[in-house]
């Protein structure tokens, strides 16, 4: 989560666009942006996933 952004910054700040930290730190926190969302879909899913299990426990009960 953490490491995907630095790396990116670094990795374009050494190998291209060398010295140049502004496009960088712009990629840097696109990239951020990217882990973000993915942690939110992720979340959504496991949360379905939850309610769908509570269903059928539920449906099994009865």
């Amino acid at each position: 989560m953490v490491t995907l952004p630095l790396g990116t910054y670094f990795f374009t700040v050494r190998w291209v666009f060398p010295g140049r930290t502004t496009p960088a730190g712009a990629l840097a926190a696109l990239m951020a942006n990217v882990v973000l969302i993915s942690y939110v879909i992720m979340a959504f899913k496991d949360d379905q996933a939850e309610q769908a299990e509570e269903a059928e426990k539920q449906k099994k009960a009865l």
